[in-house]
C-alpha cells in the first residue's frame, strides 16, 4: 500500500509517495519526478514548521506536512521505517 503526501502551493505542486520498496518525489510536474530506494536516503528531517525533508547525495527534497492528518503521518512513518530498515539497527532519527 502506498502512502502519499500532496502539497499544492501558489507556484508548484509537490507529491511524496512511499511504497514498500521505494520513494517517489514529484516537484512541479511529470518532468520533476525522481525515484529512490530507501538505502539511497542519507537523512530524514522534520522542521518545527512541519516540513519533511530527506537527503539523497547532495540533493535535499522537502514537502510541507500536516501532522494532524492521518495520511500524512502514515507516509512519514513509512518513510522513516523504510530508511531504518535499509540502514539496519544502527540508524537513529
Amino acid at each position: 500500500m502506498a502512502h502519499v503526501i500532496r502539497s499544492r502551493g501558489l507556484v508548484e505542486a509537490r507529491r511524496l509517495k512511499v511504497d514498500a520498496d521505494r520513494v517517489e518525489f514529484v516537484e512541479g510536474g511529470f518532468l520533476g519526478k525522481k525515484k529512490f530506494t530507501f538505502n539511497q536516503i542519507d537523512c530524514v528531517l522534520m522542521s518545527p514548521q512541519h516540513e519533511l525533508s530527506f537527503q539523497v547525495g547532495k540533493e535535499v527534497f522537502s514537502i510541507p506536512t500536516k501532522p494532524y492528518k492521518a495520511k500524512h503521518q502514515a507516509a512519514i512513518d513509512a518513510l522513516v521505517q523504510g530508511v531504518r530498515r535499509s540502514a539496519g539497527d544502527a540508524a537513529t532519527f
